[in-house]
């Protein structure tokens, strides 16, 4: 089994992880805009995007220091396991 079956693993092993990569595989977003595209709490969006991160499969598109305007997009990574993800209907 490959990295993307592993990191494909990883996010559909959580729903908020789910919604929040397929989110961002649309596009790059704020946590504002995650929770009220995916209808999920907001603690949940942003438990999921710190895991996503650590995994590598996200990224912070602007400097760390910024408070607001937060803007997440998938890494390389995330996307090949979006993909996977898409490719095997998972």
């Amino acid at each position: 089994m490959g990295q993307p079956a592993e990191d494909a693993g990883f996010i559909i092993a959580s729903k908020h992880r789910t919604a929040v990569a397929l989110r961002l595989d649309a596009s790059p977003a704020i946590p504002k805009a995650i929770k009220t595209d995916t209808d999920r709490p907001y603690s949940r969006v942003s438990d999921a995007l710190e895991q996503l991160r650590e995994e590598g499969l996200v990224e912070l598109l602007v400097p760390e220091e910024r408070s607001k305007g937060r803007l997440y997009g998938l890494t390389d990574r995330g996307d090949e396991a979006v993909q996977y993800m898409r490719d095997t209907n998972m």
